[in-house]
């Protein structure tokens, strides 16, 4: 019988002493038993509180209180509370009349053994029905926030049960010109479907009913209330509402042309919105496609890196708004000096980059120099104020060794560096003699830079919210880390880790990390608050042969829960590394911390390292939540990932979740959690609003 479950038990008796000696015969079959004694009515009464007992027994000869009176005192406080009566005798005619009183059973002094069983047998119903009851709650937690997803989402979106609308959110309802929920409850979708077009759609939903509740679409035409017809891609999926199955109908483009509509959407997505130009993700992403023609003889390309060499005094001197314009003014002069075939795009807050087609060194320099004398010559006028820059253009061109977009990037941030160093106002063509000199100047600085920083807590620490989708309790955070530069910006650690693990100086910025976000963390529970930070390692970092002994000392020093923390790893680190990843899981598992495997689903061997490293999270790589509602080989992905998942009863993030089409595309494939600037970017502060709406 022996069990991890402490047994809360109410046991009415003449005596303390009886009581005492029915709970002993319970623990020396090995059932832990925290004891409560009642002897009458009144202390039955006054000791039957919500949740306080998991079981009741009753003697059945006293003179103070009889078994009724104690089954109808649970029966009117609405309690649902097991009674096993115990007397002298427990024959057939005993138990029979004892259950008819309204227990569960009846057992006798005399044979501790029947107790012992009776006992096991009603705590297992009390487990499952518990059990039952937590997953009722979970499941009407994730249908809330299911609920509250589609309420906030931009999509219109409608539950169906037999062709009947039972909800719609509220794009849905401005789309049909309906006030409330109330007005379109209970009206057929077909309503909403031009005449012409309502055989085909019955015929749809006939066989999607058919087809396992597959997602699925439907292009068809859709009616407004004013009679207006408008062509429409309707998204159908499996859903419940209430607990009861029905279909959710997405229709992702309420007005005009549908085509037109979706491929505005897509522009948006690859568009800075301060410029005008291309965002830094899309212009990587064409980086790596003119690569590689190159690399096949089908092109020739070269990239500028054009930086303002003032930006932050006009900042400092005149604000953001006023610098904000400035920016935008340079984004016209780029857009006027490239052709159509060019990508030009905002790369960092002050620096833009352009990936020319069809180039050779010779017209890369002249393009430079063009842009640089523009920039120059010309005047923002701002709230009565005009405004001068200057810039340094660093430049390559792409050839058949081109190893990377981020080595090509590398590259022409160091040839802007030269110009830069030169005075600015320059343009600089990358000659790797000349800049390997430079670069190892800047490596040596930004040593330096590291160096103050640990010495003078010149880091900062950014928490961004990792949200459950399926009803967990509690917060979670990724803690991020930012290098405060010189102008007061944040310094990414994109820019800084690559260096620090050349110099040896990455255990220490590890360690730094652990120990603040420790503090931090322990700080924020002192509030009372129930929240886990997700901390990030660095793959050398595991080769710190003193590293668990350190975060045990900071745990100790701080008095954290140990289980407040989850150590992350990268998948490539911990493949490359797999001994030492292996060593670092199990002896941190033993300071009961929790791990997470990063970036999963990168490499070719991501489920096989699952054998070999027991983690409890996986965050999957961000390049498959990247146009996850339009990618059907990235859903493939994530499915496969999630399936593998559950039958390794381990848990899934999904980061990057950067728009509401893929947040519901991840909820309706079941994934525990997300994380991504779409819920909130990092910030300094531990203030996101776990119990509100996803927005």
């Amino acid at each position: 019988m022996k069990t991890e479950f402490t047994l809360h038990l109410l046991v009415v008796e003449e005596s303390r002493n009886d009581a005492e000696a029915l709970a002993n015969v319970l623990r020396n079959a090995g059932q832990a038993s925290r004891l409560s004694y009642a002897q009458d009515h009144n202390s039955v009464q006054a000791a039957l509180d919500p949740g306080a007992f998991d079981l009741i027994l009753c003697a059945t000869e006293l003179e103070t209180i009889s078994l009724t009176d104690v089954i109808k005192t649970v029966e009117q406080k609405g309690l649902n509370i097991p009674v096993v009566a115990i007397g002298e005798s427990a024959d057939e005619a005993d138990i029979i009349a004892a259950m008819r009183d309204g227990a569960v059973d009846k057992c006798s002094y005399d044979q501790p053994e029947h107790l012992q069983l009776v006992v096991r047998r009603e705590l297992a119903q009390v487990q499952t029905g518990s059990h039952a009851r937590d997953f009722e709650a979970r499941f009407h937690e994730s249908e809330k926030r299911a609920h509250q997803l589609m309420e906030s989402s931009r999509d219109a979106i409608a539950y169906v049960h037999d062709g009947m609308h039972v909800f719609a959110n509220s794009s849905y309802l401005n789309m049909f010109g309906f006030d409330d929920l109330d007005e379109i409850e209970g009206t057929p979708v077909l309503d909403m479907v031009a005449p012409e077009a309502h055989a085909e759609f019955k015929e749809f939903l006939r066989n999607y009913g058919k087809d396992d509740g597959q997602a699925s679409k439907l292009e068809t035409r859709g009616m407004l209330p004013d009679g207006k017809q408008f062509d429409s891609e309707m998204e159908f999926a499996p859903a419940t509402i209430d607990g009861e199955p029905c279909i959710q109908i997405i229709i992702r483009n309420q007005a005009g042309n549908s085509r037109e509509l979706e491929q505005k959407l897509q522009f948006l997505s690859k568009q800075d919105i301060l410029t005008g130009l291309f965002n830094r993700q899309y212009f990587m992403e064409e980086l790596e496609l003119a690569i590689t023609d190159t690399i096949s003889g089908s092109e020739s390309a070269g990239v500028l890196y054009l930086l303002m060499d003032n930006f932050k005094d006009i900042k400092d001197n005149v604000g953001i708004g006023v610098a904000d314009v400035v920016l935008g003014d340079i984004a016209k002069l780029i857009q006027e000096h490239v052709s159509e075939e060019d990508i030009a795009a905002r790369f960092t807050d002050q620096a833009f980059t352009i990936l020319s087609r069809d180039c050779n060194a010779d017209s890369l320099q002249e393009l430079g120099e063009k842009l640089r004398q523009t920039v120059e010559n010309h005047v923002a006028d701002v709230e009565n104020q005009s405004i001068t820059t200057t810039c340094s253009i660093g430049m390559t061109i792409i050839t058949e060794s081109t190893p990377s977009g981020h080595e090509l990037i590398s590259r022409v941030d160091l040839a802007c560096d030269v110009a830069r160093s030169s005075g600015g106002n320059r343009v600089h063509l990358h000659n790797p003699v000349i800049d390997e000199k430079i670069g190892k100047e800047r490596d040596q600085q930004m040593h330096a830079l590291i160096a103050d920083a640990l010495e003078q807590d010149q880091f900062t620490l950014l928490f961004q919210p990792i949200v459950s989708l399926q009803g967990q309790q509690g917060e979670k955070y990724e803690v991020l880390l930012r290098l405060q530069g010189d102008d007061s910006d944040y310094i990414l650690p994109t820019q800084f880790l690559p260096i620090a693990e050349q110099t040896g100086q990455i255990a220490d910025i590890d360690r730094w990390v652990i120990g603040h976000a420790i503090s931090a963390l322990a700080e924020h529970r002192a509030k009372g608050a129930d929240t886990r930070f997700f901390v990030k390692l660095c793959t050398t970092t595991l080769l710190d042969e003193g590293l668990v002994r350190y975060i045990q000392q900071c745990l100790q020093e701080s008095r954290l829960q140990n289980d407040a923390l989850v150590f992350e790893i990268a998948e490539k680190g911990a493949s490359q590394h797999l001994k030492h990843a292996k060593a670092f899981i199990k002896a941190v598992k033993e300071l009961h911390c929790s791990t997470a495997l990063e970036h999963f689903g990168a490499s070719p061997n991501s489920f096989q390292l699952l054998k070999h490293l027991p983690v409890d999270y996986l965050k999957i790589d961000g390049s498959f939540i990247h146009n996850l509602a339009s990618d059907n080989d990235n859903q493939a992905m994530v499915k496969s990932i999630l399936d593998t998942a559950r039958s390794m009863n381990k848990q899934c993030i999904a980061e990057y979740v950067q728009d509401a089409h893929s947040l519901a595309v991840l909820w309706q494939s079941g994934i525990d959690f997300i994380q991504g600037n779409f819920l909130q970017e990092p910030s300094e502060n531990l203030s996101y609003d776990f119990t509100g709406e996803i927005a």
